[in-house]
């Protein structure tokens, strides 16, 4: 049996087989890992008004060479938005120089519970070959105060399929971003 923690950040999920064949390729989400962090790249999809997402790329250790050469292998689209990070600007610009459209997501004040808050405003679909996102929802709740009472800021652990959804979300889901808090 699998759960999910008490204090969920998301709860407004669920599991489907696939994208559905008609789904549009709307962006992706990428988020920059290498030792401890793997590197998280997740494809975006529409749909009847609903967002799917699907797990490309979940793996520590990747120069820029070897996540092109898992981008390729995926055939990830050159001619579609990746949103990332922008606090390395070094990635996304060797990136770029393979011809990616590779795009430093904007951050102002609180990014990381406006990104949240833009995730949290429906439902949204995750296919059941995305092991890695699936436990990173699964797990990812909000922190405790000294109280044992929950306050309205995540852990910083099991998020980094999250932030990268979170930053497509940012720049795809959201007419005005003016938002950051470090994430």
């Amino acid at each position: 049996l699998t759960g999910t923690l008490e204090g969920a950040v998301y709860n407004n999920w669920k599991q489907v087989q696939n994208i559905p064949p008609e789904a549009r390729l709307v962006g992706y989400g990428l988020d920059f890992g290498y030792s401890n962090d793997p590197t998280a790249l997740i494809a975006c999809y529409k749909y009847n008004g609903k967002t799917y997402f699907d797990q490309i790329v979940y793996q520590t250790g990747l120069k820029t060479r070897d996540l092109v050469d898992l981008m390729k292998d995926s055939h990830v689209r050159k001619d579609v938005p990746i949103y990332c990070d922008s606090a390395d600007p070094k990635y996304r610009d060797e990136l770029n120089e393979y011809g990616y459209s590779v795009i430093g997501a904007t951050k102002g004040a609180d990014s990381i519970k406006f990104g949240i808050g833009l995730l949290q405003d429906g439902m949204f679909y995750v296919t059941q070959r995305s092991l890695d996102m699936i436990k990173e929802l699964r797990q990812y709740c909000w922190k405790k105060n000294k109280d044992g009472n929950r306050i309205n800021i995540p852990i910083d652990a099991f998020n980094h399929a999250l932030d990268a959804i979170r930053y497509f979300a940012m720049m795809s889901l959201s007419k005005v971003v003016d938002n950051d808090d470090g994430g």
